[in-house]
């Protein structure tokens, strides 16, 4: 069977939930790709997707099932054709197409507690979706990344410390 044949039948199949997500993963066109680029490029797209309020479960450059359904998702907020695969095309669309496509959970106009989650996702601290919530994994990160920067470490947000996490562009997670 032809490639593109082969490929429409597995996405078909797995639409219709034939075909094991292992099997789905590996369906996605990742040939001539060194494997160290693909998981630069999936990682982009997990940071990208949080920030736009789609969970992709972790920022880890591994295509799991979270990630897959993350991308599926933001397809479909996109009206973009639903393949649920990494690719540089969808990089793109996530980072530059305007107006940006968010998560029906993640409000449109920026409050501080929506910048805090994004500049906290850039900087490998959060790593849920963008939702603006101050929640338990918001201020957990955001007390991480207080200890890491060398400040006094409170997990609450005042415009002082957001205005400090925009500006400080060395601080990031270890992996």
């Amino acid at each position: 069977m032809p490639p593109r044949i082969l490929f429409a039948a597995i996405a078909v199949a797995t639409t219709l939930g034939a075909v094991a997500p292992a099997a789905a993963q590996r369906s996605c066109d990742t040939a001539g790709m060194p494997a160290s680029n693909y998981a630069a490029l999936v990682e982009g797209i997990q940071r990208e997707l949080a920030i736009n309020g789609f969970d992709p479960g972790g920022l880890d450059g591994k295509f799991g099932p979270n990630t897959r359904e993350a991308i599926r998702t933001y397809q479909r907020a996109a009206r973009l054709p639903v393949t649920g695969c990494p690719s540089q095309e969808l990089i793109d669309h996530l980072s530059f197409h305007l107006p940006k496509v968010y998560a029906v959970d993640r409000p449109e106009m920026p409050t501080e507690a929506v910048e805090l989650q994004e500049e906290l996702t850039r900087r490998g601290y959060y790593l849920g979706g963008v939702d603006g919530r101050l929640g338990g994994r918001t201020r957990m990160a955001l007390r991480q990344y207080q200890q890491d920067a060398g400040l006094p470490v409170t997990g609450e947000l005042t415009p002082d410390l957001l205005q400090k996490l925009k500006n400080d562009r060395a601080t990031r997670r270890s992996p």
